[in-house]
Formats: structure tokens, C-alpha cells, sequence
């Protein structure tokens, strides 16, 4: 019986324990701020310090405030508002830290288009440049325009819903995220544009010569069939041997020599 009382009193002294820390630590003011960006893409849009800076524009006093009264879900939902954040999460530390993770939108392009300067993502969404960071990634143009009807940062080529897409920011993200997913192929350029008849073109970022993509049907075959005759002639020869390359048809390579 006393083996059985001793059993009992440990486990409610543990019980207490653990509650009064709770409780102390619920009470304590936070003890600071963490955020990380998680993103298997080189080119930087939104860094842990941009994070932590958005957080505190938005809640100036959240370093003074108490553990319990700290709101994450309407800090998360500042940060899911921000058009270059994906998602985000955030847990409080035992030492009272908060630990915020987010993952960025990943840019793929960057568009020239009727005036407007803006970057199309991975995810479709189209967002506006960023004034602390420049990323190395595609530039694209277009030479065949039609009104935008809403502002670019409204834009979301992805969404199925809307059967109005502009065609030419659709079919350059479209290939963009084509060549970000096989950097084999996307490594080799550094400008897309739509030409006036509405065909793709890339331009490698050695030479000056164009290859006409034609559409965004069939990449994987495209891309597969230069890569073919690039290594059967072009790497002999040089890509400035030809002033252009079409592989709008299918299963061909079509060059025209300087």
C-alpha cells in the first residue's frame, strides 16, 4: 500500500510540475523571432530576414507580448496574404521562441508585357518584382499582346476556372516551368518570347541563334530531338552556325544555316 501512495504522489508531483511550467511559460513574454525559407530553387525572391521584418511591420509589439496571447493563426494569414509566400507555419519553442517556416512562390520567369514588368511562378501566379532581390532566371517578351483584364498581380495562369487566360504570359509559363523542371534543357537559355504569329522562341544564352518552339504541346519530344542533333552537329559546329532552329514540327529539326 505505502509502494502503491509512493507511485501515486510521484506521478501527481510530475503532474503539477509539468503544469506550473505550462503555465509559467504560457505568462512569459515571447523571446524572439525565427523565420527560414524552405525552396529547392536557387533564385531568391523572400529571405528569413524579409519574414521576420513583414511579422514585425505587421505586429510591432509581438516581441513584448505573452506566449499565450500571441496569435499564429492571424500571423499566418498576414503571411499567406503576401503574394510571394506559398505557405507557412509557425510553432513556439519551450524557450519561447517563435519559429516560423514558409515556402516561397518559385519564379520561373521574368515577364516584360505591355508596359508591365512582373515575375510568373511555378505555381502560375504572377507577382511583382522585388526591390531587395534579382533573380537569375528566364526573361520573357512577347510580340503578340491582348488587354489584360485585370492587373498582372491578380493574375493566376493556373487556375482552370478562368477561360480567358492571356495567351501569350500562359504559353511562356507554361515552357518557363517546362525548362525549370528539366534544368538539362533550361540551364542552356536565357530568353523566351512569343513572336507575331504566336509561335515560342528561345534563345540560348551563348550565340544569337532563335529556336522556334512552335507550341506547348509535346516538349518532351522537342527538347529530346535538339538535344539529339545538338549533340550529333552543334557541339562540333557551334550554335552560331545557324541563324535559327524550328521544331514546331513534328519529329523534325529544321535549321536554317548563316
Amino acid at each position: 500500500m505505502r509502494q502503491y501512495l509512493k507511485h501515486i504522489i510521484i506521478v501527481v508531483l510530475l503532474a503539477a510540475i509539468v503544469i506550473t511550467f505550462h503555465i509559467v511559460r504560457r505568462n512569459a513574454t515571447m523571446r524572439g523571432l525565427e523565420s527560414a525559407v524552405s525552396s529547392d530553387c536557387d533564385a531568391t525572391i523572400i529571405t528569413g530576414h524579409d519574414i521576420d521584418s513583414i511579422i514585425l511591420q505587421s505586429y510591432p509589439n509581438l516581441l513584448k507580448t505573452d506566449i499565450k496571447d500571441i496569435d499564429k493563426k492571424a500571423i499566418l494569414k498576414t503571411l499567406k496574404h503576401h503574394p510571394y509566400i506559398l505557405d507557412a507555419d509557425a510553432h513556439v519553442t519551450a524557450g519561447g521562441k517563435l519559429i516560423v517556416n514558409v515556402t516561397p512562390h518559385t519564379p520561373v520567369v521574368r515577364m516584360f508585357y505591355q508596359g508591365n514588368e512582373f515575375y510568373i511562378s511555378r505555381q502560375g501566379t504572377c507577382m511583382p518584382l522585388s526591390s531587395k532581390h534579382y533573380c537569375h532566371i528566364l526573361v520573357g517578351s512577347t510580340k503578340w499582346e491582348e488587354p489584360l483584364l485585370a492587373r498582372p498581380s491578380k493574375i493566376n495562369l493556373a487556375d482552370t476556372s478562368i477561360h480567358n487566360q492571356p495567351a501569350s504570359p500562359m504559353k511562356i509559363w507554361k515552357l518557363a516551368s517546362f525548362l525549370h523542371d528539366n534544368p538539362k534543357y533550361g540551364d542552356v537559355f536565357d530568353q523566351v518570347y512569343v513572336g507575331e504569329k504566336g509561335d515560342l522562341y528561345l534563345v540560348p544564352k551563348l550565340g544569337t541563334t532563335t529556336i522556334n518552339i512552335g507550341d506547348t504541346t509535346l516538349l518532351e519530344q522537342k527538347f529530346h530531338n535538339l538535344w539529339s542533333f545538338f549533340d550529333q552537329g552543334i557541339s562540333q559546329v557551334g550554335w552560331d552556325t545557324y541563324s535559327s532552329i524550328n521544331l514546331k514540327y513534328k519529329g523534325q529539326v529544321v535549321c536554317t544555316k548563316k
